[in-house]
């Protein structure tokens, strides 16, 4: 007989673990499923320096730990397993994963999502040592250096232009002829002295050997290759959500991110949706944290209502 949950929680990053905690200190029968390491992508950032209560930084495997550690304290039920679906009916709401079948009562999809990643020479090797995705997460260690931004849309130059108050310099490549932001952040960064912008221009490979010490750079119309030196390298040329087994059963943007209201709740009772997956999401950890909390305390709502 399939055992029955009061709540299964989807992914194991701040968003998910923080639900967890919250609905497990409530004494509901909680599981959650995870097909990756626990933290999300919080485990891939070295320092984490603008969550409160760590003056002098944490790392994020540190700090991920901490929170599986305290969620499986209050007995929150850890099973690593891929989702491949989800299926919900009036009482009870089925999740599939790649083995296993689980019935609960309400769901919390927390299942993050990733940022795009460029697939060139280098990006792997120097993840966490200089490869960064995220400005606001990780910017504190390009403090004083020379950045070279991949990516000159919205995000890209927002991110550009946040590096100017620690970077000494920042270098935006984008390989279309002109940067695709908008206009009112594309004469900000071209009025900023510290903003240096090259278009027309492909990324090929992070050069380093202990660090990294400059990128290899395509000019697309002369075909002309060379090396810019840069002491670190920010990618943003977009972000997936981990959401391709929702399609069909919630409402997704043509992002592909999960459509909720004010309190994480979707147009299908008793399912729920937080953290970096969710639509309007800002991708930082207090954010993600607030979202679990949020969903945990409706959730808990909800299935004392329909009890």
């Amino acid at each position: 007989m399939t055992e029955i949950y009061d709540i299964i929680i989807v992914g194991t990053g701040p968003a998910g673990l923080t639900a967890g905690i919250y609905c497990a200190q409530a004494g509901f029968k909680v599981a959650a499923l995870e097909r990756e390491l626990p933290g999300g992508q919080l485990v891939n950032i070295e320092k984490v320096e603008n969550y409160p209560g760590f003056p002098d930084g944490i790392s994020g495997a540190q700090l991920s730990q901490a929170m599986l550690l305290q969620a499986m304290k209050y007995g929150v039920e850890l099973k690593m397993e891929e989702v491949m679906g989800l299926e919900v009916g009036s009482k009870n709401k089925l999740v599939k994963t790649v083995d296993n079948t689980y019935l609960s009562k309400a769901v919390i999809i927390a299942s993050g999502g990733h940022p795009m990643r460029l697939g060139m020479p280098g990006e792997e090797k120097f993840i966490g040592e200089g490869v960064a995705y995220c400005a606001l997460c990780e910017g504190g260690q390009f403090k004083n250096k020379v950045v070279g931004v991949v990516g000159g849309g919205d995000a890209g130059v927002t991110e550009a232009l946040y590096l100017t108050k620690i970077a000494s310099k920042i270098i935006i490549v984008e390989i279309m002829p002109e940067l695709t932001a908008k206009s009112l952040l594309q004469r900000r960064a071209r009025e900023n002295e510290k903003i240096e912008i090259i278009c027309s221009t492909k990324v090929e490979a992070i050069l380093g050997n202990n660090h990294i010490e400059a990128i290899q750079l395509l000019n697309i119309k002369t075909k002309e290759v060379s090396n810019l030196r840069v002491d670190g390298v920010l990618v943003h040329v977009g972000w997936e959500p981990q959401t391709k087994y929702l399609e069909g059963v919630l409402s997704l943007d043509n992002q592909m991110c999960v459509v909720v209201n004010e309190t994480m709740a979707t147009e299908l009772p008793g399912v729920f949706a937080a953290g970096d997956l969710r639509q309007g999401s800002l991708r930082q950890v207090a954010t993600a944290i607030g979202d679990g909390a949020t969903a945990a305390i409706v959730a808990q709502r909800y299935l004392r209502e329909v009890s």
